[in-house]
């Protein structure tokens, strides 16, 4: 029988750092990444009128974002604390090529993903989200 070990999260810790992963990816997908990202889903296809409605109704959207973004924040908080004689910037990269990886990939592949940009999402959205997740880490490991 296994032991379980009392784990004590930091709560700003991972408000903090859910606020840093909102910027990265807030960042990523409109700086280095917006032209291509708009392309992809035919954004820019749009009229000004159509955009701005589409941005209208994001906000339920953003709540969830921020919600997932929170738990996975807080369970990256709890494998940090969980697992000491690692380095935060180690756990949050297996955690990401054993779990975010493949889940991006396949949303990508299987998520109704135009087969000219699958390649191109698998890439953008998957390194975001390694970074994201290795800024979690330095923010997390601040506290």
């Amino acid at each position: 029988r296994r032991k379980t070990m009392d784990v004590n999260i930091n709560l700003w810790a991972v408000l903090a750092a859910t606020a840093a992963m909102f910027v990265v990816g807030a960042f990523w997908y409109m700086v280095p990444f917006g032209k291509i990202w708009g392309k992809i889903h035919d954004f820019d296809k749009l009229s000004k009128k159509q955009q701005d409605e589409m941005r209208a109704k994001m906000g339920p959207w953003y709540g969830v974002q921020l919600v997932v973004t929170i738990i996975s924040a807080f369970v990256l908080a709890m494998f940090i604390q969980l697992l000491p004689d690692q380095s935060p910037y180690y756990i949050a990269f297996l955690l990401w090529f054993g779990f975010v990886l493949p889940t991006e990939a396949s949303a990508m592949i299987f998520g109704g993903s135009k087969p000219e940009y699958v390649w191109h999402k698998i890439a953008i959205s998957s390194s975001e989200a390694l970074l994201h997740l290795l800024v979690a880490a330095w923010v997390i490991s601040l506290f």
